[in-house]
């Protein structure tokens, strides 16, 4: 899939705020889900708000509140994702019991 040249730019910026440890293990996480969601609204490339969108549904819920923040941070208003920002979507709210 394609990328827009400004897209590339914002999955970089937030990557440089992640610890360098799993700097790439994110990356590739936001990378993959801002396509998903870039495939869902039927695109050909992605764009900055596939990149937020895919960056907030691999963040943990309970770290997303800091995430309004950053979306001001990069001149984008958070109301616009308020339904990413607020769902638990792809996380379990409680482990599976491993049996242990």
């Amino acid at each position: 899939m394609d990328w827009d040249e400004t897209a590339e730019g914002v999955l970089a910026t937030l990557c440089r705020m992640v610890p360098d440890t799993i700097r790439e293990l994110a990356r590739a996480a936001a990378h993959d889900e801002a396509e998903s969601v870039a495939s869902e609204r039927g695109a050909v490339s992605v764009t900055v708000n596939d990149v937020l969108r895919g960056w907030i549904r691999t963040t943990p819920p309970e770290q997303r509140n800091g995430l309004v923040a950053v979306i001001e941070s990069l001149g984008l208003e958070p109301e616009d994702y308020a339904d990413e920002l607020e769902s638990d979507e792809g996380w379990d709210e409680e482990p599976e019991d491993s049996g242990m």
